[in-house]
């Protein structure tokens, strides 16, 4: 089953009830603004503060403009953050973009425009996660949340990883 949502305005928050499974992903597009100077995603456990957020992606335009943005990966529980990842990315301000993050057993897997960006490894259990929240200055065109990895009637929609993909074949 996939979901596609149609409504984009910034703060964005969607319930996701049945939490995140291996194999299970969410693809999110978009154009990123010339003065843009960031965006973050969370994955949380909760609306309130204090809440457990096993995923936070946040893209930041640190340099000069039209430079690459670093993306940094952390998590929040006890009420603290964990150990930040920090990873160069090519995503740019005034251009278009595709992030998708795959769950594994072991983690998220990040695509960048349909290309390998990073792995984050679970410190909190996906399964428990029940919003994906989102702010800062981006256009969100397209959100799709998926808890079924094999789609057979819409091979389309299977995200791009390379080859070996299971039960996604490219069109």
């Amino acid at each position: 089953m996939a979901i596609e949502f149609e409504t984009f305005k910034m703060p964005y928050n969607r319930a996701i009830p049945l939490g995140l499974e291996p194999e299970s992903w969410v693809t999110l597009e978009g154009v990123i603004p010339q003065q843009s100077k960031g965006f973050q995603v969370d994955f949380t456990y909760g609306q309130f503060l204090g809440t457990s957020i096993p995923l936070r992606f946040k893209l930041s335009f640190e340099g000069p403009p039209f430079h690459s943005a670093v993306a940094i990966l952390n998590s929040f529980t006890d009420r603290q953050w964990g150990e930040a990842n920090k990873v160069a990315t090519h995503f740019r301000q005034g251009q278009r973009f595709k992030i998708q993050f795959v769950v594994t057993s072991k983690g998220y897997k990040v695509l960048e425009n349909d290309t390998f960006l990073c792995e984050f490894s679970h410190r909190l259990s996906p399964k428990r996660i029940r919003f994906l929240e989102m702010d800062g200055d981006i256009k969100l065109e397209k959100v799709i949340l998926s808890w079924e990895f094999r789609i057979s009637e819409n091979r389309n929609r299977c995200p791009t990883f390379g080859e070996g993909w299971r039960g996604c074949e490219q069109a």
